[in-house]
């Protein structure tokens, strides 16, 4: 059976949050321990990177994952949520899983997912780990889900845990305080396992996060090193960033402002594998930064798609931290950009994600992912409208695509991954 068939059997017959929302999540671990122990617990057959937070911790994933690979590893990459097939959540060394190997383990445990009554996300961890274990990875980068304390991910046992910064989002399942979230995303720190935390905005997060490392004698790092956005490379079909700070100088193509706090963060995380004896040169270093969102891969982080009568960001910010991030990557652009499509899911914080945005200067267009969450179009314009936005509402990415590219030569695509991810396949259906 072909992946597309195993794809429809498992958002028909399981609960999904991409789907369902809350409604798609167990807020416990029982179902993924029951699972995970069935599978003979995969996971603890080779070392394991987990990372947690608000934003950040997918391009902390694909950078780790990219220079781990530069240095001649074999790695194993666990994120959520995929673009376009689940297999995408499941790569090794850049590669998804080919189809004979997810057709034998599907319909090999196929009925034991049903039976134990797993969500979506709980049977694609449990893949995950069965097929890097099966892969034979050196090390596997796992990104946390949803949280932390009950996210399925977290019946691992990692080597270090990550904390990128925590912030505003899921409120209405990890809240309502931001210490709420914090201890929710905490829940990841290991006894005993060092956990490296990146510099928060929040003040409240890191007495909280302190609190849990001591009490299960963790160690804590904070990632200090200050890095800042510099210069723009134009590239053949992009652009690039460089970032520099206390005598280092990177360069990316990961290219929104807030990447600074990301590598600040992923260069503590090398340091400390090489005082725990894993062989990672500069120059692995270096190129694993460089290709970061073309090797792991990863789309929509502040990515430019240049040709010759077009430019575009995809970006897929859904929260106010991320359009904070957002409009100061827009500040500081290498091109201005004349043209928005945006769209959302129905649970953000929609009026201020489009505060902190601002009102946009040019052509606009309001639209939806093909998703049972996406807020109507219409209903993002009404709302968009009472903060000063004039637009045009369309029913789908393909048609707001096709408008934006007769108005302007240049556009942002934002506010939903599901949004950047149907984006990507139209411009390349539009391009062929």
């Amino acid at each position: 059976m072909s992946i597309d068939h195993w794809q429809e059997w498992l958002y028909r017959r399981l609960k999904a949050y991409e789907q369902r929302g809350h409604r798609g999540l167990h807020p416990t671990l029982k179902y993924m321990e029951q699972w995970d122990a069935r599978l003979n617990h995969p996971h603890r057959r080779y070392p394991v990177l987990h990372i947690a937070g608000t934003n950040g911790k997918g391009s902390t994933s694909a950078y780790l994952a990219s220079i781990l690979q530069s240095a001649g590893y074999r790695v194993g990459l666990h994120t959520s949520p995929h673009f376009w097939y689940f297999t995408e959540r499941m790569r090794v060394n850049g590669k998804e899983p080919p189809e004979y190997w997810v057709e034998t383990f599907l319909s090999q445990w196929h009925a034991d997912i049903e039976r134990l009554d797993l969500s979506f996300f709980e049977a694609t961890v449990g893949m995950s780990f069965a097929y890097f274990a099966e892969a034979q990875v050196d090390i596997a980068i796992i990104e946390v889900g949803l949280g932390g304390l009950w996210d399925a991910t977290n019946v691992v046992n990692p080597l270090l845990s990550v904390i990128t910064p925590i912030g505003w989002d899921h409120v209405e399942i990890l809240g309502p305080t931001i210490e709420d979230i914090a201890k929710q995303k905490g829940g990841i720190i290991k006894p005993s396992r060092p956990v490296i935390v990146s510099p928060q905005e929040h003040p409240e997060v890191l007495p909280v996060l302190k609190s849990i490392a001591q009490e299960k004698n963790a160690p804590f790092i904070e990632a200090s090193l200050r890095l800042e956005p510099a210069e723009w490379i134009k590239a053949e079909d992009t652009y690039l960033r460089v970032f520099e700070g206390e005598g280092r100088r990177y360069v990316t193509d990961l290219t929104g402002d807030y990447q600074a706090v990301n590598l600040a963060t992923v260069i503590v995380v090398v340091e400390t594998l090489r005082q725990m004896g894993w062989q990672i040169p500069e120059e692995a270093v270096e190129s694993g930064i460089a290709q970061a969102g073309r090797k792991a891969p990863l789309y929509g982080r502040g990515q430019w798609l240049v040709t010759q009568d077009t430019t575009l960001l995809l970006d897929v910010a859904h929260n106010p931290p991320a359009f904070s991030a957002l409009r100061r990557l827009l500040d500081s652009a290498p091109t201005p950009l004349e043209g928005l499509i945006i769209g959302f899911s129905q649970e953000k914080d929609i009026r201020r994600c489009l505060e902190i945005l601002g009102p946009w200067p040019g052509p606009t267009f309001f639209t939806a992912a093909n998703t049972p969450r996406a807020l109507s179009p219409q209903s993002l314009q009404e709302i968009a409208a009472s903060l000063g936005y004039q637009g045009e509402a369309l029913p789908s990415c393909k048609e707001a695509i096709q408008r934006a590219r007769s108005a302007c030569k240049s556009f942002l695509i934002t506010g939903s991954v599901y949004l950047v991810a149907e984006a990507l396949s139209a411009i390349h259906a539009l391009s062929h």
